[in-house]
């Protein structure tokens, strides 16, 4: 019977231990889950800008296309009426001398 009983207390010591230890663990971990977990709020900030500044300068590059389609609409245009004008102006002498 008294092998039962110390069976028992061995148990009851183990679980105690157990029970020391994890909480020595959990008091030991949480300063580095704690720095982990600022590290990763940290990144996530820095996440979040540079996302607002690429969403930023993909609404710049739009503009800048659409200046340069606008630029590049006038430009043909003057090219085009440039090459036009030897023309007119043929078609101008010709209608001087009648």
């Amino acid at each position: 019977m008294w092998l039962v009983y110390i069976s028992i207390a061995i148990v009851a010591v183990a679980l105690i231990m157990l029970a020391v230890s994890a909480m020595k663990t959990f008091k030991d971990t949480k300063p580095a889950i704690n720095s982990i977990n600022q590290t990763v709020n940290n990144i996530q900030a820095d996440m979040n800008r540079v996302t607002a500044e690429t969403d930023q300068l993909q609404t710049t590059q739009g503009e800048i296309q659409e200046d340069i389609q606008m630029k590049k609409s006038s430009i043909m245009y003057t090219v085009n009426e440039a090459k036009r004008t030897p023309k007119v102006a043929k078609e101008f002498a010709r209608s001087m001398k009648r």
